[in-house]
């Protein structure tokens, strides 16, 4: 038998796997940042007075995800001069291509968060200048700043929407194949978003603010609004399988195999452990004023959404073609796309968070709420 054939016909049985874990932790970075910017439109645009004191801190944490998330996508490139071609080739593909939606938002949308945030703290900016702002000046910073917000949103939508789109568009993996995954990923995005808010700004407020306090009321309303976002995102799963698994027609098998294989995996822990018991917290009135067991649920949400990509990402590309059972995945510990790689970026994460917030003044943005609230 020739060897091209022999090496063609193992190829198919075991295929290499195209996404590794980079892709997951790429798809949490965006959600997160896509969510935080969300929450901080609550102020900006929508004018829920509540969550001011923490629209600029938001927005900066949006920012900062966002500028690290592409690093994963230059690791699982191997090479990372591979990237240019993201530039130089393929635009004639463009109205069918999620990936070169991808090129255009991943540009637009820190640009524009950078400008929000510069109209946000330009006052700050200016404090040790003689040049003092105008009422028109104000009026009109603040009118610009409502116009970017209100773009901003969209285009925070689309930045993380297009990634589901990647996947959906994928025929050749059932449990991809769905026009659902582009809601499935903004709604689990709001989840980890507004959980990882939970675990950042108490720190933040602890120890790199000149209040030093903790806004006890922000995390519990934090949390009741990350109850609302695990609703939403549950039923979304909920029709999202019921359709795929009961009335699929080929692709129900595989999915049914899938879903037999690691249900203890996704419904004790991916629902139970990290979407239900943060909901219940959430919803509770005597659990929400408890700021450890509040934390404890973020925590678990934003966890259990990063599993969530996992699962989908990588559990996905282990349903075989044309094999029996599923195939596994073992990331490697060093080099590309490895455990390693996803240590280092999320120091990287942190590196960029500490250089953010030293140049913007958020925690003096941030005490102005406070200060005004106890004088009143």
């Amino acid at each position: 038998m020739d060897l091209g054939l022999i090496v063609s016909t193992i190829s198919t049985i075991t295929p290499d796997r195209p996404w590794g874990i980079d892709i997951p932790n790429y798809f949490w970075f965006t959600g997160s940042s896509a969510a935080a910017f969300i929450i901080s439109s609550f102020a900006h645009v929508f004018g829920m007075k509540e969550f001011k004191p923490i629209a600029g801190f938001s927005l900066l944490l949006a920012f900062v995800l966002l500028i690290a998330a592409p690093l994963n996508l230059i690791d699982d490139l191997r090479q990372p001069g591979r990237i240019l071609n993201f530039f130089l080739y393929g635009w004639e593909n463009f109205p069918t291509s999620p990936m070169k939606w991808g090129v255009l938002l991943l540009m637009a949308y820190p640009l524009l968060i950078l400008a929000e945030a510069y109209i946000l703290y330009k006052p700050y900016f200016r404090r040790n200048s003689t040049q003092q702002r105008t009422k028109e000046e104000i009026e009109k910073d603040e009118k610009l700043g409502f116009m970017l917000g209100a773009i901003g949103i969209p285009l925070a939508i689309s930045v993380h929407g297009y990634t589901g789109y990647i996947l959906g568009a994928v025929h050749a993996i059932p449990l991809f194949h769905t026009p659902l995954m582009p809601i499935l990923f903004l709604a689990s995005a709001m989840v980890s978003g507004t959980g990882l808010l939970i675990i950042v700004l108490p720190l933040f407020q602890k120890f790199f603010t000149d209040f030093k306090k903790i806004d006890y009321a922000m995390i519990a309303r934090l949390a009741r609004l990350l109850a609302w976002f695990i609703v939403i995102d549950l039923v979304i799963r909920f029709f999202w399988l019921t359709f795929a698994i009961t009335f699929n027609s080929a692709e129900k098998y595989p999915l049914s195999l899938f879903f037999g294989e690691h249900l203890m995996e996704v419904i004790v822990v991916e629902y139970i452990l990290c979407l239900a018991i943060p909901m219940i917290i959430g919803f509770s009135k005597n659990l929400a004023r408890n700021f450890w067991i509040v934390l404890f649920g973020g925590i678990l949400s934003a966890v259990g959404v990063w599993l969530f990509r996992w699962n989908t990402v990588i559990g996905g590309q282990s349903i075989g073609k044309t094999t029996p059972f599923l195939l596994e995945y073992h990331p490697h510990l060093f080099g590309p796309d490895s455990i390693f790689s996803i240590v280092a970026n999320w120091s990287l994460l942190i590196a960029l968070i500490a250089f953010v917030m030293v140049i913007f003044p958020w925690d003096k943005e941030m005490a102005k709420y406070y200060v005004n609230k106890k004088e009143s």
